[in-house]
Protein backbone atom coordinates (compact mmCIF):
# COMPACT_ATOMS: atom_id res chain seq x y z
CA UNK A 1 0.00 0.00 0.00
CA UNK A 2 1.39 3.41 -0.98
CA UNK A 3 1.00 6.13 1.64
CA UNK A 4 0.49 9.59 0.16
CA UNK A 5 1.10 12.68 2.25
CA UNK A 6 1.94 16.27 1.59
CA UNK A 7 5.47 17.46 1.31
CA UNK A 8 4.93 19.43 4.47
CA UNK A 9 3.78 16.29 6.29
CA UNK A 10 6.64 14.24 4.86
CA UNK A 11 9.09 16.78 6.14
CA UNK A 12 7.30 17.06 9.51
CA UNK A 13 7.90 20.17 11.56
CA UNK A 14 10.56 21.42 9.19
CA UNK A 15 7.97 22.63 6.68
CA UNK A 16 8.49 23.01 2.91
CA UNK A 17 11.07 20.90 1.14
CA UNK A 18 14.19 22.50 -0.25
CA UNK A 19 14.51 21.59 -3.90
CA UNK A 20 16.50 22.38 -7.01
CA UNK A 21 14.71 22.67 -10.31
CA UNK A 22 15.42 22.47 -14.02
CA UNK A 23 13.54 23.51 -17.13
CA UNK A 24 11.72 21.11 -19.43
CA UNK A 25 13.14 21.45 -22.95
CA UNK A 26 12.04 20.21 -26.34
CA UNK A 27 14.54 18.22 -28.38
CA UNK A 28 14.59 16.07 -31.49
CA UNK A 29 15.00 12.52 -30.23
CA UNK A 30 13.97 9.05 -31.30
CA UNK A 31 11.98 6.75 -29.02
CA UNK A 32 14.13 3.94 -27.66
CA UNK A 33 13.83 0.32 -26.69
CA UNK A 34 15.97 -1.12 -23.90
CA UNK A 35 17.51 -4.54 -24.52
CA UNK A 36 19.74 -6.72 -22.38
CA UNK A 37 23.13 -7.94 -23.53
CA UNK A 38 26.62 -8.97 -22.46
CA UNK A 39 30.05 -7.35 -22.66
CA UNK A 40 32.44 -9.19 -24.97
CA UNK A 41 36.14 -8.51 -25.65
CA UNK A 42 37.16 -6.95 -28.94
CA UNK A 43 39.59 -9.83 -29.45
CA UNK A 44 39.90 -13.27 -27.90
CA UNK A 45 42.62 -15.69 -28.93
CA UNK A 46 44.48 -18.79 -27.85
CA UNK A 47 48.21 -18.14 -28.22
CA UNK A 48 50.04 -21.24 -29.48
CA UNK A 49 53.69 -22.25 -29.72
CA UNK A 50 54.92 -22.27 -33.32
CA UNK A 51 57.73 -24.74 -32.55
CA UNK A 52 58.10 -27.73 -30.28
CA UNK A 53 59.98 -27.46 -27.02
CA UNK A 54 60.29 -27.92 -23.29
CA UNK A 55 58.82 -25.02 -21.27
CA UNK A 56 61.55 -23.36 -19.23
CA UNK A 57 59.79 -20.11 -18.29
CA UNK A 58 56.17 -18.96 -18.06
CA UNK A 59 56.36 -15.42 -16.61
CA UNK A 60 52.64 -14.60 -16.70
CA UNK A 61 49.72 -15.44 -14.45
CA UNK A 62 45.98 -15.46 -15.09
CA UNK A 63 44.69 -11.89 -14.99
CA UNK A 64 48.02 -10.27 -15.88
CA UNK A 65 47.97 -7.30 -18.22
CA UNK A 66 50.48 -7.63 -21.06
CA UNK A 67 51.65 -5.45 -23.93
CA UNK A 68 52.17 -6.54 -27.50
CA UNK A 69 55.56 -8.28 -27.74
CA UNK A 70 55.80 -9.19 -24.04
CA UNK A 71 57.19 -12.67 -23.27
CA UNK A 72 54.45 -15.19 -22.47
CA UNK A 73 56.43 -18.45 -22.61
CA UNK A 74 60.07 -19.51 -23.14
CA UNK A 75 60.94 -22.92 -24.60
CA UNK A 76 64.27 -24.70 -24.24
CA UNK A 77 66.28 -23.63 -27.30
CA UNK A 78 69.46 -25.76 -27.12
CA UNK A 79 68.51 -28.13 -29.94
CA UNK A 80 67.29 -25.26 -32.07
CA UNK A 81 70.60 -23.44 -31.63
CA UNK A 82 72.58 -26.54 -32.60
CA UNK A 83 70.48 -26.98 -35.71
CA UNK A 84 71.07 -23.37 -36.64
CA UNK A 85 74.84 -23.65 -36.19
CA UNK A 86 74.86 -26.74 -38.42
CA UNK A 87 72.91 -24.86 -41.08
CA UNK A 88 75.33 -21.92 -40.90
CA UNK A 89 78.29 -24.26 -41.43
CA UNK A 90 76.53 -25.83 -44.41
CA UNK A 91 76.05 -22.37 -45.94
CA UNK A 92 79.74 -21.55 -45.46
CA UNK A 93 80.70 -24.81 -47.17
CA UNK A 94 78.47 -24.17 -50.15
CA UNK A 95 79.66 -20.58 -50.49
CA UNK A 96 83.19 -22.01 -50.91
CA UNK A 97 81.87 -24.52 -53.46
CA UNK A 98 80.35 -21.66 -55.46
CA UNK A 99 83.66 -19.85 -55.51
CA UNK A 100 85.40 -23.02 -56.78
CA UNK A 101 82.77 -23.45 -59.48
CA UNK A 102 83.13 -19.82 -60.55
CA UNK A 103 86.91 -20.25 -60.76
CA UNK A 104 86.48 -23.38 -62.94
CA UNK A 105 84.09 -21.41 -65.14
CA UNK A 106 86.65 -18.65 -65.59
CA UNK A 107 89.31 -21.21 -66.50
CA UNK A 108 87.03 -22.97 -68.99
CA UNK A 109 86.11 -19.68 -70.61
CA UNK A 110 89.77 -18.74 -70.97
CA UNK A 111 90.62 -22.14 -72.47
CA UNK A 112 87.83 -21.88 -75.01
CA UNK A 113 88.92 -18.40 -76.06
CA UNK A 114 92.54 -19.57 -76.38
CA UNK A 115 91.69 -22.54 -78.58
CA UNK A 116 89.37 -20.53 -80.75
CA UNK A 117 92.14 -18.03 -81.34
CA UNK A 118 94.17 -20.71 -83.20
CA UNK A 119 93.28 -20.84 -86.83
CA UNK A 120 94.67 -24.34 -87.17
CA UNK A 121 92.98 -25.74 -84.04
CA UNK A 122 91.36 -29.11 -84.56
CA UNK A 123 87.56 -29.30 -84.51
CA UNK A 124 87.65 -31.75 -81.61
CA UNK A 125 89.64 -29.33 -79.48
CA UNK A 126 87.06 -26.61 -80.13
CA UNK A 127 84.17 -28.92 -79.25
CA UNK A 128 85.87 -30.11 -76.05
CA UNK A 129 86.57 -26.52 -74.98
CA UNK A 130 82.93 -25.52 -75.57
CA UNK A 131 81.69 -28.59 -73.66
CA UNK A 132 84.00 -27.86 -70.75
CA UNK A 133 82.74 -24.28 -70.62
CA UNK A 134 79.09 -25.39 -70.59
CA UNK A 135 79.81 -27.95 -67.84
CA UNK A 136 81.54 -25.25 -65.79
CA UNK A 137 78.49 -23.00 -66.14
CA UNK A 138 76.23 -25.86 -65.00
CA UNK A 139 78.41 -26.51 -61.96
CA UNK A 140 78.18 -22.83 -61.00
CA UNK A 141 74.37 -22.92 -61.30
CA UNK A 142 74.23 -26.14 -59.28
CA UNK A 143 76.45 -24.72 -56.53
CA UNK A 144 74.43 -21.50 -56.37
CA UNK A 145 71.15 -23.45 -56.13
CA UNK A 146 72.53 -25.60 -53.31
CA UNK A 147 73.71 -22.46 -51.54
CA UNK A 148 70.29 -20.82 -51.91
CA UNK A 149 68.62 -23.92 -50.46
CA UNK A 150 71.04 -24.01 -47.53
CA UNK A 151 70.48 -20.31 -46.84
CA UNK A 152 66.72 -20.93 -46.74
CA UNK A 153 67.24 -23.75 -44.22
CA UNK A 154 69.46 -21.47 -42.16
CA UNK A 155 66.81 -18.71 -42.07
CA UNK A 156 64.09 -21.21 -41.23
CA UNK A 157 66.09 -22.51 -38.30
CA UNK A 158 66.94 -18.97 -37.22
CA UNK A 159 63.21 -18.19 -37.23
CA UNK A 160 62.49 -21.39 -35.25
CA UNK A 161 65.05 -20.33 -32.65
CA UNK A 162 63.39 -16.94 -32.30
CA UNK A 163 60.01 -18.60 -31.91
CA UNK A 164 61.11 -20.48 -28.84
CA UNK A 165 59.96 -17.23 -27.23
CA UNK A 166 56.17 -17.01 -27.43
CA UNK A 167 55.19 -13.31 -27.45
CA UNK A 168 51.90 -11.51 -26.86
CA UNK A 169 50.23 -10.77 -30.21
CA UNK A 170 48.42 -7.66 -28.90
CA UNK A 171 47.83 -5.59 -25.77
CA UNK A 172 45.44 -7.41 -23.46
CA UNK A 173 44.98 -9.69 -20.49
CA UNK A 174 45.84 -13.32 -19.86
CA UNK A 175 42.65 -15.19 -18.97
CA UNK A 176 43.87 -18.80 -18.87
CA UNK A 177 47.04 -20.92 -19.03
CA UNK A 178 47.29 -24.23 -20.90
CA UNK A 179 50.81 -25.24 -19.87
CA UNK A 180 53.34 -24.83 -17.07
CA UNK A 181 57.11 -24.86 -16.60
CA UNK A 182 58.40 -28.38 -17.16
CA UNK A 183 55.74 -29.31 -19.72
CA UNK A 184 56.45 -30.36 -23.29
CA UNK A 185 54.71 -28.31 -25.96
CA UNK A 186 54.21 -29.65 -29.46
CA UNK A 187 54.28 -27.40 -32.50
CA UNK A 188 50.94 -25.59 -32.49
CA UNK A 189 50.28 -26.44 -28.84
CA UNK A 190 48.21 -23.93 -26.81
CA UNK A 191 50.09 -21.84 -24.24
CA UNK A 192 47.71 -19.15 -22.92
CA UNK A 193 44.41 -17.47 -23.79
CA UNK A 194 44.20 -13.68 -24.10
CA UNK A 195 41.49 -11.07 -24.51
CA UNK A 196 41.64 -7.45 -25.65
CA UNK A 197 39.19 -5.16 -23.86
CA UNK A 198 40.56 -1.79 -24.99
CA UNK A 199 37.26 -1.61 -26.83
CA UNK A 200 34.38 -3.42 -25.16
CA UNK A 201 31.85 -4.99 -27.51
CA UNK A 202 28.21 -5.33 -26.47
CA UNK A 203 25.95 -7.58 -28.52
CA UNK A 204 22.21 -6.96 -28.46
CA UNK A 205 19.54 -9.00 -30.26
CA UNK A 206 17.34 -6.37 -31.90
CA UNK A 207 13.84 -7.09 -33.24
CA UNK A 208 13.70 -6.78 -37.01
CA UNK A 209 11.17 -3.92 -36.82
CA UNK A 210 13.82 -1.65 -35.26
CA UNK A 211 16.87 -2.56 -37.35
CA UNK A 212 16.25 0.23 -39.85
CA UNK A 213 16.46 2.88 -37.12
CA UNK A 214 19.94 1.78 -35.98
CA UNK A 215 22.50 2.14 -38.80
CA UNK A 216 26.21 1.65 -38.25
CA UNK A 217 27.73 4.67 -36.49
CA UNK A 218 24.67 5.77 -34.51
CA UNK A 219 25.28 6.48 -30.81
CA UNK A 220 23.82 4.13 -28.24
CA UNK A 221 23.94 4.48 -24.43
CA UNK A 222 24.63 1.30 -22.46
CA UNK A 223 23.93 0.96 -18.74
CA UNK A 224 26.04 -1.50 -16.73
CA UNK A 225 24.30 -2.70 -13.58
CA UNK A 226 27.48 -3.94 -11.87
CA UNK A 227 29.10 -0.49 -12.15
CA UNK A 228 25.85 1.48 -11.76
CA UNK A 229 27.13 3.53 -14.66
CA UNK A 230 26.11 4.43 -18.19
CA UNK A 231 28.51 4.46 -21.15
CA UNK A 232 28.12 5.91 -24.61
CA UNK A 233 28.93 3.54 -27.48
CA UNK A 234 28.30 3.35 -31.21
CA UNK A 235 26.74 0.70 -33.38
CA UNK A 236 29.75 -1.00 -34.99
CA UNK A 237 28.01 -3.65 -37.09
CA UNK A 238 24.63 -5.18 -37.80
CA UNK A 239 24.94 -8.88 -38.57
CA UNK A 240 22.71 -9.70 -41.56
CA UNK A 241 21.73 -13.11 -40.18
CA UNK A 242 18.56 -13.17 -38.08
CA UNK A 243 17.49 -15.71 -35.50
CA UNK A 244 14.86 -17.59 -37.51
CA UNK A 245 12.57 -18.10 -34.51
CA UNK A 246 12.94 -14.85 -32.59
CA UNK A 247 13.32 -12.67 -35.74
CA UNK A 248 16.08 -10.66 -34.09
CA UNK A 249 19.35 -9.45 -35.58
CA UNK A 250 22.63 -9.34 -33.60
CA UNK A 251 23.84 -5.74 -33.28
CA UNK A 252 27.33 -4.96 -31.91
CA UNK A 253 27.94 -1.75 -29.97
CA UNK A 254 31.58 -0.76 -29.41
CA UNK A 255 32.47 1.21 -26.26
CA UNK A 256 35.93 2.74 -25.59
CA UNK A 257 37.32 1.05 -22.46
CA UNK A 258 40.79 2.48 -21.95
CA UNK A 259 40.49 2.35 -18.15
CA UNK A 260 39.42 -1.31 -18.22
CA UNK A 261 36.32 -0.73 -16.10
CA UNK A 262 34.20 -2.91 -18.39
CA UNK A 263 34.86 -6.64 -17.97
CA UNK A 264 33.98 -9.49 -20.29
CA UNK A 265 30.71 -11.13 -19.28
CA UNK A 266 29.14 -8.12 -17.57
CA UNK A 267 25.36 -7.80 -17.87
CA UNK A 268 24.27 -4.60 -19.64
CA UNK A 269 21.13 -2.82 -20.77
CA UNK A 270 21.51 -1.10 -24.11
CA UNK A 271 19.19 1.52 -25.57
CA UNK A 272 18.52 1.56 -29.30
CA UNK A 273 16.14 3.61 -31.41
CA UNK A 274 12.70 2.07 -31.87
CA UNK A 275 11.23 4.71 -34.19
CA UNK A 276 11.95 7.85 -36.19
CA UNK A 277 13.31 11.05 -34.66
CA UNK A 278 10.65 13.50 -33.47
CA UNK A 279 10.09 16.38 -31.09
CA UNK A 280 10.11 15.18 -27.47
CA UNK A 281 9.91 16.81 -24.05
CA UNK A 282 13.20 16.18 -22.25
CA UNK A 283 14.06 16.42 -18.55
CA UNK A 284 17.21 15.56 -16.56
CA UNK A 285 17.26 11.93 -15.48
CA UNK A 286 17.40 13.10 -11.85
CA UNK A 287 13.85 14.39 -12.23
CA UNK A 288 12.54 10.83 -12.50
CA UNK A 289 11.49 9.10 -9.26
CA UNK A 290 10.65 5.38 -9.15
CA UNK A 291 8.85 3.75 -6.26
CA UNK A 292 7.85 0.16 -6.91
CA UNK A 293 5.67 0.11 -10.04
CA UNK A 294 5.23 3.90 -9.99
CA UNK A 295 7.34 6.30 -12.04
CA UNK A 296 6.69 10.02 -11.67
CA UNK A 297 8.20 13.49 -11.42
CA UNK A 298 7.38 16.72 -9.61
CA UNK A 299 6.54 19.92 -11.43
CA UNK A 300 6.89 23.25 -9.63
CA UNK A 301 4.53 26.21 -10.04
CA UNK A 302 4.28 29.57 -8.30
CA UNK A 303 1.62 29.81 -5.60
CA UNK A 304 1.28 33.25 -4.08
CA UNK A 305 4.60 34.23 -2.54
CA UNK A 306 5.90 30.65 -2.64
CA UNK A 307 5.94 27.56 -4.85
CA UNK A 308 4.15 24.23 -4.85
CA UNK A 309 5.34 20.87 -6.23
CA UNK A 310 2.85 18.64 -7.98
CA UNK A 311 3.41 14.90 -8.59
CA UNK A 312 2.73 13.67 -12.14
CA UNK A 313 2.97 10.13 -13.58
CA UNK A 314 5.61 9.60 -16.26
CA UNK A 315 5.96 7.39 -19.31
CA UNK A 316 9.58 7.26 -20.40
CA UNK A 317 9.99 7.46 -24.17
CA UNK A 318 13.77 7.35 -24.47
CA UNK A 319 16.95 7.77 -22.43
CA UNK A 320 20.19 9.40 -23.53
CA UNK A 321 22.86 9.47 -20.82
CA UNK A 322 21.64 12.01 -18.21
CA UNK A 323 18.51 13.07 -20.14
CA UNK A 324 15.13 11.42 -20.46
CA UNK A 325 12.40 12.03 -23.04
CA UNK A 326 9.06 11.75 -21.26
CA UNK A 327 5.33 11.72 -21.83
CA UNK A 328 3.66 13.54 -18.93
CA UNK A 329 0.04 14.79 -18.99
CA UNK A 330 -0.01 18.57 -19.15
CA UNK A 331 3.77 18.99 -19.24
CA UNK A 332 5.11 21.67 -21.58
CA UNK A 333 8.50 23.01 -22.63
CA UNK A 334 9.64 25.67 -20.15
CA UNK A 335 7.95 24.08 -17.12
CA UNK A 336 10.03 23.59 -13.97
CA UNK A 337 10.69 20.08 -12.60
CA UNK A 338 12.40 19.06 -9.35
CA UNK A 339 15.85 17.46 -9.81
CA UNK A 340 17.15 17.64 -6.21
CA UNK A 341 15.23 17.06 -3.00
CA UNK A 342 12.52 14.90 -4.57
CA UNK A 343 13.61 11.67 -2.87
CA UNK A 344 11.55 12.37 0.25
CA UNK A 345 8.57 13.98 -1.47
CA UNK A 346 5.38 11.92 -1.71
CA UNK A 347 2.62 14.23 -2.98
CA UNK A 348 1.82 17.86 -3.77
CA UNK A 349 3.14 20.34 -1.24
CA UNK A 350 5.04 23.59 -0.68
CA UNK A 351 8.71 23.81 -1.61
CA UNK A 352 11.57 26.26 -1.33
CA UNK A 353 13.47 26.59 -4.57
CA UNK A 354 17.23 26.50 -4.08
CA UNK A 355 19.57 28.43 -6.35
CA UNK A 356 23.23 27.39 -6.31
CA UNK A 357 22.73 25.63 -2.97
CA UNK A 358 20.93 28.60 -1.33
CA UNK A 359 17.24 29.54 -1.17
CA UNK A 360 16.07 32.19 -3.59
CA UNK A 361 16.09 35.54 -1.71
CA UNK A 362 12.32 36.17 -1.85
CA UNK A 363 11.56 32.91 -0.08
CA UNK A 364 14.47 32.60 2.36
CA UNK A 365 12.45 33.97 5.29
CA UNK A 366 10.06 31.01 5.19
CA UNK A 367 12.79 28.61 6.35
CA UNK A 368 14.39 29.27 9.77
CA UNK A 369 18.15 29.24 9.36
CA UNK A 370 18.62 27.30 12.58
CA UNK A 371 16.34 24.40 11.58
CA UNK A 372 17.72 21.33 9.78
CA UNK A 373 15.99 20.31 6.56
CA UNK A 374 14.94 16.73 6.00
CA UNK A 375 15.98 15.36 2.64
CA UNK A 376 19.04 17.63 2.39
CA UNK A 377 21.36 14.72 3.03
CA UNK A 378 19.20 12.43 0.94
CA UNK A 379 19.71 14.52 -2.17
CA UNK A 380 22.01 13.24 -4.87
CA UNK A 381 25.61 14.36 -4.48
CA UNK A 382 27.22 12.35 -7.23
CA UNK A 383 27.96 14.58 -10.26
CA UNK A 384 26.54 13.86 -13.66
CA UNK A 385 28.87 13.18 -16.53
CA UNK A 386 28.47 13.49 -20.24
CA UNK A 387 30.36 10.23 -20.63
CA UNK A 388 29.14 8.29 -17.63
CA UNK A 389 26.02 8.58 -15.53
CA UNK A 390 25.44 6.77 -12.27
CA UNK A 391 21.98 5.60 -11.44
CA UNK A 392 18.89 5.33 -13.55
CA UNK A 393 16.46 7.67 -11.89
CA UNK A 394 15.79 7.45 -8.17
CA UNK A 395 14.23 4.52 -6.41
CA UNK A 396 13.25 3.50 -2.93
Amino acid sequence: MILLMSAGTAFGQWGPARVEISKVVEESLAPTIRLVGTVHPQKRTTVAAEVWGFVTDLPVEIGDSVRKGDLLCKLRDTQHRYNLEEAKARVDDLQAAVRVAVADLTKAKFEEDRINSFTDAAEKEKVDAAANLEAARARVSQAEASLKSAEAVRERLRDSLQRTEVLAPFDGHVVSKMTEVGSWVEQGGAVVSMIDLATARVRLNVPEAYIGFNPVGVESPVFVDALNQEFLGRVARVLPDADQQARTFPVDIDIPNSDGSLKAGMFVRGSLASGPIGKQLVVPKDAIVTRGPMTFLFTVKKAGDGAVADMKPVRIISEVLDRVAVDVPGLQAGDDVVIRGNEMMFSPGPVIIMSGGSPQPEKSESMPASQPVAGESAGKTMPQSAQAKTGNGKSE
